[in-house]
Formats: structure tokens, sequence, C-alpha cells
């Protein structure tokens, strides 16, 4: 069967739920492009790891093409998607135009801060690879001014930290913390 003859499955994000997809329809016949914003599929469960300087941000990204190069009837595309044609069947991205036959949109979750602006506005999230570097940079920065406050007071308060949220991240993160508070900056 001719290539474009094909149906073209168009897959918007490169997270679980668009790398699963991808995967699973490597054999049937079909073209497909996977578009996401970034070059790399983020492990986001170990965002936690890179924000308490347990791991490198290399060791939870992996490139795109790297995860789909013997992938014979995918192309990947970086851009960011601003606009979904349903009528029509095309998206727009990076100035270019991509029709579809089947449409996949499977771009992520934004955090609920239910309300809470001032979270919003200063609190550090756990949601891609700068994010986790701002706040690994911050804790480190943290511990090392402490270490050289005289006041106690002062101290404790510069090591004092809260975390939002308690689901998988927010407890990994305060496991972590607490082991590198009580393991490694002693």
């Amino acid at each position: 069967m001719n290539a474009g003859k094909l149906p073209h499955i168009v897959i918007i994000g490169a997270g679980f739920a668009g790398l699963e997809t991808a995967r699973g329809l490597a054999n049937a016949p079909v073209r497909i492009t996977l578009i996401d914003r970034n070059n790399h599929h983020l492990f986001q469960p170990l965002l936690y790891q890179v924000a308490i300087a347990g791991l490198l941000p290399t060791q939870v990204a992996q490139p795109v093409r790297t995860i789909f190069r013997g992938q014979k009837n995918l192309t990947f595309q970086m851009g960011e998607v601003t606009e979904i044609n349903f009528d029509e069947k095309f998206v727009r991205l990076n100035g270019s135009v991509i029709g579809y036959d089947y449409l996949v949109t499977a771009a992520g979750a934004r955090t609920n801060f239910f309300g809470f602006t001032t979270l919003e506005k200063y609190g550090l999230q756990l949601k891609d690879i700068d994010t986790a570097v701002t706040t690994r940079n911050h804790l480190l920065s943290m511990f090392e001014e402490a270490s050289h406050e005289a006041d106690p007071e002062k101290r404790k308060a510069m090591l004092t930290f809260v975390i939002v949220g308690g689901g998988p991240t927010g407890v990994e993160t305060a496991g972590a913390l607490s082991e590198l508070i009580m393991h490694v900056m002693r």
C-alpha cells in the first residue's frame, strides 16, 4: 500500500500516553506524526530525584527520536501546537499545518492550585526539568547559607521547607528531602 494512502495519525504529546499510543501502533498500517514541545520524553515520576540532587536531569529525560529510532511508520516533530481544527482535520505548529485522519491528544495535565494564588506565584513545582533544577538549586543554596548562619532561629527558618500535595510527587519529595537532610547535609 502506498504510504500516502495510509491513514495518518497525529499524536500530540510525548508523555506516557503519547509514547504508549505510538508504540502500540508500531506495526499497524498507518503513518504517525508525534508532536511535542520538547525533543525528549520526561520520566516525570523521578523529577523529585533531580530536585534533591539524587539524579542528573539527563537521567530522567530521553530523546524522543532515540526512543523511536527503529519505528518506520513514525516521524517526530518538535513544536508547540497553536491550533487544532477538528472540522478540517489539521493541527498548526511552528507555522506548519499537519493534516490528519485521526488525532490523539495526550498533552498532559496542568497543576490545580485550587485558588491558592500565592502558592501558584511563589511555589516551586516539579513539572519539568527546569523547575526541578530550580528547586534543586534553591534547596542546595538554603543548605549552604544555613551552614554559615550563626543564629539558630534564622538557620531553622532557612531549613524549613513546605511540601504541598500528598500525592506520589509530594510524598516521594518529602521522603527524599528527609533522607537528604538526615544523611547527606548533616
